[in-house]
């Protein structure tokens, strides 16, 4: 039986604690609940919003439409073998969560992305990465429900269009398709990933320490808490802005000017630049206007300081871009997803 609640308060269902209030409302636990829900009337004649755990989205104000949130928890072997474990996870597990359940039952390759908030359905339509890797490298395949046809589709990982915090559930099929799960393929052997800096400092510094996977599993959740503010206390969304890539050219003449930016090779030509250094070169970071401002820890965190709509948060996310770009000729793109 599916429920279909009206005039539901989205505060406590998103990050950032704007106050949202959603004309529909409705929790889905498996999928049969999912095909019920694509025969309502509140379904076919409303607009539609993919709730995950709501730590990637800004509601700019109410919502008249229909609010759908996958609160399917299963997780599965698929395939078991003394190399490799094939696990499907449907789309409400906790992303954290599942890491954990991984790391318990000896399964590697997820820990640098420990502590990411969130739902598996969302880590995906995200392609969520961390401290130097990205979630897409351990997908196989994503199922859903094509909500056009009623259909259920299985994409390979390579009819996913991963990219830099993207997929093709972020772009071509945005609104039109639901995931359900997904199957991952994790090691039975450690084989812990020190591609980023900030992690090789951490091991270089202790040499009497092998760092297994447990062990890099905890420093990201001390680097991730020693950056990140208490969601609780201080309400946000994480980054605010994805990491700009740019080109040789643009990057030669910002290093000629800044001697210290940051930089990492992607491919040849193309730099990532860190925008939290950008944001902070720029003068934001801990700066405050009004209910709204950005980390003393972390310039690329904006947090709620008692907003009355996420249009205060948007105004200032603004403010920055328009700074950014003025001083280095670089657009920040926002990595929030917006919700009018």
């Amino acid at each position: 039986m599916i429920k279909i609640l009206e005039n539901v308060s989205l505060k406590e269902k998103n990050t950032f604690a704007v106050e949202s209030i959603a004309k529909y409302y409705t929790e889905i636990l498996n999928e049969n609940q999912l095909l019920s829900l694509l025969e309502t009337n509140a379904f076919q004649s409303s607009r539609k919003y993919f709730l995950g755990g709501g730590s990637n989205t800004l509601f700019l104000g109410d919502f008249d439409g229909i609010v759908i949130h996958l609160v399917n928890k299963g997780i599965k072997f698929i395939e078991n073998n003394k190399y490799f474990a094939i696990l499907d996870v449907e789309a409400g597990v906790g992303w954290h969560n599942f890491v954990e359940i991984t790391l318990r039952n000896k399964l590697f390759g997820l820990e640098n992305l420990a502590l990411i908030p969130g739902t598996v359905g969302g880590a995906i339509t995200q392609n969520i990465g961390a401290y130097g890797a990205e979630l897409k490298d351990f997908i196989v395949d994503v199922r859903g429900v094509d909500i056009r046809s009623g259909r259920f589709i299985t994409f390979q990982a390579n009819d996913c269009k991963f990219g830099y915090r993207t997929s093709i559930f972020k772009s071509d099929l945005k609104g039109k398709f639901i995931i359900t799960s997904s199957k991952l393929k994790l090691q039975k052997k450690p084989n812990v990933n020190l591609s980023y800096p900030e992690l090789r400092k951490i091991v270089k510094k202790f040499p009497f320490i092998k760092p297994d996977p447990k062990y890099i599993f905890e420093q990201v959740v001390k680097l991730r808490q020693s950056k990140l503010p208490d969601l609780i206390k201080y309400p946000n969304a994480g980054s605010f802005f994805k990491n700009p890539i740019v080109n040789e050219g643009i990057y030669s003449r910002l290093k000629k000017e800044f001697p210290d930016v940051p930089a990492f090779e992607v491919t040849n030509g193309l730099y990532k630049i860190p925008a939290g250094w950008l944001i902070e070169k720029a003068g934001w970071k801990g700066k405050r206007i009004g209910n709204v401002g950005t980390y003393e820890k972390h310039s690329l965190v904006i947090i709620n300081y008692g907003v009355k709509t996420g249009l205060e948060v948007l105004d200032f996310a603004k403010l920055i871009q328009k700074d950014v770009y003025e001083k280095f000729g670089i657009s920040l793109e926002n990595e929030v997803e917006i919700v009018n």
